[in-house]
């Protein structure tokens, strides 16, 4: 069962940033950005997640909560409509409480979107990015759920350390754990309690996609896990998590 509240912490933390790795890394999504300049301000209720995403020049930023002067402001009155939209699925729609006639950054933005979902759930993607992409959404959805989920959070404030979950060779994201809040950053960390690492990128899409079966990568040291066991077993509900709300 998923908590919409949640879902909406994921979405505003995990898919947000997504878009600042999607400019950088696809030259598409950089020609699709660079055509417009400005910040759009994410508001969920009353007392839920805010989030700025800033496009300038091409490049895609996003910060927790509101920085600078927004051109966009989109109120989301509950959780659920925020998570329909970057579901697709369900009704409603968000408020524009500033910026309703600027309909070319709500167009870029919009865009933007297709070309991740494009990436993520096409035929043929490029996979480097595609993995990039990924390794980010779990890493940051790790945390979100870590930190508002209520069940998780029990879990969460026993473990003191850092998780990394990485690809050999290749992307990294990890995790802070510290008893009260959970951050994770991209990249190594230096010296983490707990790797997870994954032999390949082609390995680690497969997984994502559940064409392999982890046990047996496991079994075949495909899939390393070292350190900190107790940490370890607690990532791996958190990863069961993950795989409820990114269904």
């Amino acid at each position: 069962m998923r908590n919409e509240d949640v879902l909406a912490r994921i979405h505003m933390d995990a898919v947000l940033s997504n878009f600042e790795i999607l400019t950088k890394e696809d030259a598409d999504a950089f020609s699709l950005a660079r055509t417009w300049n400005g910040r759009i301000f994410f508001i969920v209720g009353l007392k839920g997640p805010r989030a700025t995403l800033e496009m300038k020049n091409g490049a895609i930023s996003v910060a927790e909560g509101k920085t600078g002067k927004p051109d966009i402001v989109l109120f989301f009155p509950t959780a659920s409509i925020l998570n329909n939209l970057f579901t697709g699925t369900g009704s409603g729609f968000p408020i524009p409480l500033k910026g309703l006639l600027k309909a070319r950054g709500l167009k870029v933005f919009s865009s933007l979107a297709k070309r991740m979902e494009a990436i993520l759930k096409g035929a043929n993607p490029p996979r480097k990015i595609k993995a990039r992409l990924l390794i980010n959404t779990v890493g940051k959805a790790i945390a979100a759920i870590a930190a508002s989920e209520p069940e998780s959070q029990i879990i969460a404030r026993n473990l003191r350390g850092i998780a990394e979950v990485r690809i050999k060779d290749d992307e990294a994201v990890n995790i802070t754990f510290n008893g009260q809040d959970v951050t994770a950053r991209n990249g190594r960390a230096t010296d983490p309690d707990l790797v997870m690492e994954f032999a390949t990128r082609d390995l680690f899409l497969d997984i994502v996609d559940d064409r392999v079966d982890v046990f047996a990568a496991i079994c075949l040291e495909d899939i390393l896990v070292e350190g900190d066991l107790h940490m370890g077993e607690a990532i791996n509900l958190f990863l069961d998590r993950v795989g409820v709300y990114l269904q």
